[in-house]
Order: C-alpha cells, then sequence, then structure tokens
C-alpha cells in the first residue's frame, strides 16, 4: 500500500478541467476545496451488485484520509487475490462506513451518513432489480441516475465548492452527465480515473468497493447457513473459471429449482444467460 508521502504526492500533481473549460490544479481541488466525489462499483461483475456512492471531504478532512490510506480502491486489489486485498482494504472501510457488515448498510440507502472520517450517502442497485430494469443499451442510463441519487442527496446538506464525478462513459455524453446531476458547469468536474485524481472520489470508491464486497459476503454466508456450499463466490465476472462455477454446480444438484431462483436474486442474468455448467 502506498505511504503518506505518495498519497500526498498523487492527489497534488496534474490539473483537472471544470466542465465550463476552468483548469484546477488538483492541490487546490484536494487541499483548499469542499469537494462531493462520486464513483460506482460492480456494473460489470456478476455477483457484485451496483452500488454508487458520493463522498464528501473537505481540507480539514483529507488529511485524515490519507494518514489512514484511502486510495484508488483499485489499488488494493493490484496483483493480489481478494482474501488477501481485503486485509488491507476491509479494515480501512470500516473506518469509513462503521459498517461491519452489509445489513448495517440496509435501510440507509440514499441516506446521509457520517462518521469520523467521512460524510457520504450510497445507492444500492441489487441484482435482482438490475435484472428487471436493465436492458441491452441503457447501463449509462442507470449509471446516471444512481449517480444523481447520490450527489444532490449529498449536494443539499453539505456546503460544497465542486462536485466531481468518474468519467464512467469514457468521454462520451457529458452534456447528459452534468443535465442528470444538475451541477452549474463551474462547479462540476467529469474526469478519466478521478479516483486517482481527487480524494472524494477515491473515498468513494473505497466505501462503494467495500459495500458491494460486504454483500457477497453476505450471499456466501446464506449458501453456507442454508445450503452447506462453503466455497465463496468468485467476485469477478470470469464465469468459465472452476472458481465460479463449483459453488453454482454445488447449489444445482441440491436443486435446479433452488439454483435458477439464486440466479434471478443474486446473478446479473443477462451477463451470464449463455454459461454452461462443467460436470
Amino acid at each position: 500500500m502506498q505511504n503518506t508521502d505518495e498519497l500526498r504526492r498523487q492527489y497534488t500533481n496534474g490539473t483537472v478541467t471544470a466542465a465550463n473549460g476552468n483548469e484546477i490544479f488538483l492541490e487546490e481541488l484536494n487541499f483548499k476545496k469542499c469537494i462531493i466525489g462520486s464513483d460506482e462499483t460492480g456494473k460489470g461483475e456478476i455477483f457484485r451488485p451496483l452500488i454508487t456512492v458520493a463522498a464528501y471531504v473537505t481540507p480539514e478532512g483529507i488529511e485524515k484520509l490519507i494518514e489512514i490510506g484511502v486510495t484508488d480502491s483499485k489499488k488494493y486489489s493490484e496483483n493480489k487475490k481478494f482474501e488477501k486485498a481485503k486485509e488491507e482494504f476491509y479494515p480501512i472501510a470500516r473506518k469509513l462506513t462503521g459498517f461491519t457488515s452489509y445489513k448495517d448498510f440496509e435501510g440507509k440507502e440514499g441516506k446521509v451518513i457520517r462518521t469520523d472520517y467521512a460524510t457520504f450517502a450510497a445507492s444500492a442497485l441489487l441484482n435482482n432489480t438490475f435484472n428487471k430494469d436493465f436492458k441491452p443499451g441503457n447501463l449509462f442510463d442507470l449509471q446516471r441516475h444512481e449517480h444523481k441519487v447520490v450527489v444532490q442527496a449529498l449536494a443539499g446538506t453539505v456546503p460544497y465548492n465542486y462536485v466531481v464525478v468518474d468519467d464512467f462513459q469514457d468521454g462520451k455524453h457529458h452534456d447528459r452527465i452534468l443535465k442528470e446531476i444538475d451541477i452549474p458547469t463551474e462547479q462540476a468536474v467529469i474526469v478519466t480515473k478521478a479516483d486517482s485524481k481527487v480524494m472524494a472520489v477515491a473515498c468513494a470508491s473505497v466505501i462503494a468497493y467495500y459495500l458491494t464486497n460486504l454483500y457477497v459476503d453476505a450471499v456466501d454466508q446464506m449458501l453456507k447457513d442454508e445450503y452447506g456450499i462453503s466455497k465463496p463466490l468468485l467476485r469477478s465476472g470470469d464465469y468459465n473459471k472452476e472458481e465460479f462455477q463449483e459453488p453454482l454446480r454445488m447449489l444445482k444438484e441440491i436443486s435446479t429449482e433452488k439454483y435458477e431462483a439464486f440466479l434471478d436474486k443474486y446473478a446479473k442474468k443477462r451477463y451470464i444467460r449463455n454459461m454452461k455448467l462443467r460436470d
């Protein structure tokens, strides 16, 4: 994990551009302004739900986040298996959220949550709802709506200078994002890999990644308690891997009906509709 000096440099060097064209130095943005940053995770994974988070970071608060090692959530899992990665990011995310299980979050969707380290709002599009709402071509629509929910939840309660949204549309249709979140262009920043440049977005990414994994932790526990299946679900989306297929195969051997009901509720079914379980 990066040390505090490396993290401080990461969030100091470089610039970003506001939607009105003004260039902003990262040092100014991160260390002298109050920022709402939003990010999401789980859109491409089969079992992790789509969870979107907006986090609020002040100049005073960023130092505390650097001290505990908050950075782009992908940094924790680089070249590591999930069980090893969680040893690093779970303790950090617990401090940010105050949550130790997904149950701690239930009922707080879309509400502003404050802890000693973070102020944030989170929205969860669980996979049973995703299966109903997702159609080919509308994923960006769903993402824009989820960002709107969390950004507006925070924007109405905290004094911010800028809203920074990770560019989930790869440079396309920024006007649609701006229209959806309804933030003045001089206060809006949409930037690629924002979680590696803006601490508020990094904070949001860690919380979102943590919540999606807490959710799968709960599903793993359900499979163990109800069906005696102790093989954990694979956190990535590669359904050709044996680690992905094994727990599903074990469930199907118990009951095809329970297997299909499980996929309806806990998996993004369109992502695996052509999957064939190996014997």
